[in-house]
């Protein structure tokens, strides 16, 4: 039985190995969003900290004194969420490019694959097709060797 040859192979395996580069792309893209993400909560959960002690301090002239610092360092980490911020809209916008690159490496390659899926099958019922016609003439054969016998 001869093996299945699928002409378009090369190519299949061209479109596979775009999509993995299209796929660590957007990974890495995706990981500098992340990145950024992470900045602007850990921003958040400094300025929920600095709040929760200025709020258990019990002496009223240390906590105006924290007050006023915990004041000058929420505007800071402000100013930090704000660049975050921006970074990630950046991000996003060059992140959903990547991904509609992706997309359309993904649909050439599973086009490709479809094709190969077609190819396979027709080639299965070509093989089944001669092996059902071997068979019919072995039994032909079987059959008339049987009759000689008698």
């Amino acid at each position: 039985m001869k093996r299945f040859d699928f002409k378009l192979e090369p190519l299949y395996k061209l479109r596979k190995n775009i999509e993995k580069q299209k796929q660590a792309e957007v990974a890495e893209v995706s990981a500098l969003y992340n990145k950024e993400k992470d900045g602007k909560e850990s921003c958040i959960s400094k300025i929920n900290d600095g709040i929760r002690i200025v709020d258990s301090i019990e002496d009223d002239n240390e906590m105006l004194t924290m007050s006023i610092y915990l004041g000058e360092y929420i505007t800071a980490l402000n100013s930090q969420i704000t660049i975050h911020e921006d970074n990630m809209a950046e991000i996003s916008v060059e992140l959903r490019k990547r991904q509609e690159v992706l997309q359309e490496a993904s649909r050439q390659r599973r086009a490709v694959e479809l094709l190969k899926e077609k190819k396979l099958l027709e080639y299965k019922k070509l093989m089944n097709k001669e092996e059902q016609a071997k068979l019919d003439e072995w039994k032909k054969e079987y059959i008339a060797g049987d009759a000689y016998e008698y």
